[in-house]
């Protein structure tokens, strides 16, 4: 039963729903949006604050290990908590529309006394941790996030009896304790579980023994089942509507029902995004996942299943978690269907929320750095420059966040061959970003050496270019880190890709175009670029053929399986983008020849293993295009396979029997391809909407441009 929708059928009403709707009759119909919103209008009902006395305010002095609430406390807290939200709310929207510093002076006075300005408070620092990756940093959004989840934890219902108590720790809360709590209590145990969740995410990253990760885990597990008992609270509001009684005594509003419906729809996306050895493993500690009803929860909490175009214009007492729910929605449908297959993608529906939340936030870089997104992977590189370039220029506060369109900007540069472009931004990256100084310093040597291929090779200026590019990535390898204890894929990829130049005697093959192949980016190329590309590829396989011989040169089979490995996905994207029927004649036989090379001589691969699996994928990418979904489905289930039982016997060469190049990557990516051939196959009228769900699926957002 969907949490945010009583009626089946999904309607596309035209207008607004009428807040003040009570009749029975209507009840049937409603959403838990609307029926939040019953009787008068939630700022109308707001009591008039008190004034805080001494006793209300909590220094950061306090003991909040011990922290007891007084009655008197927890009174005002009671009677000012919906007019703290809407003060939250105003902060959260000045962040959201680039004023951070403003953000952070709203939310700071009443951090120690007030559950939401904590809980704002502790957010933003948690999403700069993130950014920054330094150790101030993320030891502050951990003592902030501390500070929120003992502050709701004292504002929690305390049971009266040791019985009671044990039986909450033995069986957890039920419907009938959240039935039985106020407004305050209700939101206090939302607070607890979002910030649990919070804490267990950054300490993974911060804490690398397997202690903690073991701990966070019990700390997200019981996250998830606090949110699923909410959600069954929510549920039962709903039945009792349905059944025309009256539910405004439960006094539900927005900014809750958003919140429970923002973690449970996160929930069931992440886990659903799961491999299905570790969903078996997942569920059976109790986890349970739904893409699809995921989706719809968070869609929900903004009404879009309700209007054909945009909502009306958001009130100021619009759900605290509205944004985060869309953004949750932009991040699916807009970044992770560019990075692996995906059912349930809509790319309209994402059109709409962005459109709407641009409106709101004009300013705000989340939303024009998913608005640059948007038009990278419809191959609009210019436009989608002009949108990072306005995100740079209006964020001022937090260099990271113009660092994440720094990233997308170098792409682009790699994307149109821009190379003194993107040495200057991989230059600013590798100076000011803390993220991945491996892949920043082999980005910029990359860049130097493109730009030297384009010298007189006999020139002063080649040589210097050369010996920049050599230097640096020199220090690619060095330059690695680990998060939770682990290596990082991509800068385990970088690195063996700058001691390969370096055997080489400063050499690569189309590094350019293997580097936007292992960042998801090569299909954000429109028609043009790629038939280019192709001819590009095609002449450096000439040149492989004719000029070198296999004996001779160090790792010419390498180069050459690289080169037709590369040419297949270019030339799949060519023919999901031509309504030529002889171009796609031609492409497809040639697409097939560099499949075949591929298999008929990955055996004597040296160093880059990866290429033999990576192209089966491709090539099962190829047959889903062709809806040939059981072929495709045995290609990708024996690369995960091989992956399972260890038999890397592909190659030649000592580490032949190693583990690949982006490994994990890949699986990835094969178990959501899995998941939607699946879907495909039970469903054929899908086939359009999975088909433009991945960049790494068959057809792309840019198609036919």
């Amino acid at each position: 039963m969907p949490l945010l929708n009583i009626s089946s059928p999904k309607k596309k009403r035209p207008e607004v729903l009428d807040r003040n709707v009570k009749s029975a009759s209507n009840m049937s119909t409603l959403s838990l949006r609307t029926i939040s919103r019953m009787g008068q209008s939630m700022s109308s009902m707001l009591p008039r604050q008190r004034e805080p006395s001494e006793e209300m305010i909590m220094t950061d002095k306090t003991d909040t290990a011990t922290l007891n609430i007084t009655q008197k406390q927890w009174d005002i807290a009671q009677q000012n908590l919906l007019l703290d939200i809407i003060e939250v709310r105003k902060a959260m929207d000045l962040f959201l529309n680039s004023q951070i510093s403003e953000a952070e002076s709203m939310l700071g006075p009443k951090r120690y006394s007030s559950l939401y300005h904590s809980l704002g408070h502790a957010f933003i620092l948690f999403l700069k941790s993130l950014m920054t990756f330094q150790q101030t940093d993320i030891e502050a959004a951990i003592d902030a996030l501390k500070e929120t989840i003992q502050l709701a934890d004292a504002f929690r219902k305390k049971d009266s009896g040791w019985v009671g108590s044990i039986t909450t720790w033995v069986k957890g809360l039920s419907v009938q304790d959240i039935k039985n709590m106020s407004r305050l209590h209700r939101h206090a145990e939302l607070i607890f579980a979002e910030s649990y969740l919070l804490k267990a995410l950054v300490c993974i990253i911060h804490d690398e023994s397997f202690v903690s990760f073991l701990r966070e885990g019990l700390h997200v597990r019981s996250s998830y089942n606090t949110y699923k008992v909410l959600q069954k609270f929510l549920i039962h509001v709903k039945e009792e509507a349905a059944a025309g009684k009256d539910v405004t005594g439960f006094e539900l509003d927005d900014h809750f029902t958003s919140g429970v419906s923002l973690g449970v729809g996160l929930f069931h996306i992440m886990i659903s995004l799961l491999p299905a050895s570790v969903m078996k493993v997942v569920e059976f500690i109790g986890f349970t996942s739904d893409r699809a009803y995921g989706l719809e929860i968070l869609e929900n909490v903004g009404g879009w299943e309700e209007y054909e175009g945009l909502p009306p214009p958001q009130e100021p007492d619009e759900g605290l978690r509205r944004q985060f729910c869309d953004m949750a929605l932009l991040l699916y449908h807009i970044i992770l269907s560019k990075l692996i297959p995906l059912s349930n993608v809509d790319e309209k529906l994402a059109e709409r929320v962005l459109e709407y939340n641009l409106k709101l936030y004009p300013s705000g870089v989340f939303f024009l750095y998913f608005s640059g997104r948007q038009l990278g992977a419809k191959g609009q590189l210019d436009e989608a420059k002009s949108q990072f370039q306005k995100a740079i220029d209006t964020q001022k506060d937090w260099k990271q966040l113009q660092h994440m369109c720094y990233w997308e900007l170098g792409l682009i540069s790699l994307l149109q061959q821009d190379w003194q472009s993107s040495n200057k931004i991989y230059t600013t990256l590798y100076k000011e970003s803390n993220w991945s100084k491996a892949v920043y310093s082999y980005l910029k040597a990359l860049s130097f050496y493109m730009v030297a291929s384009t010298k007189n090779p006999g020139s002063d200026e080649y040589r210097e270019l050369m010996k920049q590019a050599s230097e640096i990535m020199q220090k690619v390898t060095g330059a690695k880190q680990k998060i939770a204890g682990k290596s990082i894929p991509l800068e385990k990829f970088v690195a063996r890709k700058a001691r390969k130049f370096i055997a080489q005697n400063n050499r690569l093959i189309l590094p350019d175009l293997e580097t936007l192949n292992a960042f998801n980016a090569i299909d954000f190329m429109n028609k043009d670029l790629v038939s280019k590309n192709v001819e590009r590829v095609d002449k450096q396989i000439h040149e492989l053929i004719t000029t070198a011989q296999p004996t001779e040169a160090l790792n010419y089979y390498d180069d050459l399986c690289l080169c037709h490995y590369l040419r297949a996905i270019l030339l799949r994207q060519l023919m999901s983008r031509s309504s030529d029927s002889k171009e796609e004649s031609h492409a497809q036989e040639k697409y097939q020849e560099s499949i075949r090379y591929v298999m008929d001589n990955a055996n004597k691969i040296q160093l880059d293993h990866y290429i033999y699996y990576f192209t089966r994928y491709e090539e099962a990418r190829m047959m889903v295009m062709q809806e040939n979904y059981e072929a495709a489905q045995e290609i990708v289930k024996s690369i995960i396979k091989a992956s399972e039982k260890g038999q890397f016997n592909v190659g030649a060469g000592p580490h032949a029997k190693n583990k690949y190049s982006l490994e994990s990557a890949l699986l990835f990516k094969c178990h959501n391809c899995l998941t939607e051939i699946e879907l495909l196959m039970s469903n054929p009228a899908n086939t359009e909407t999975a088909g433009t769900s991945s960049s790494s699926s068959f057809v792309s957002a840019n198609d036919k441009q």
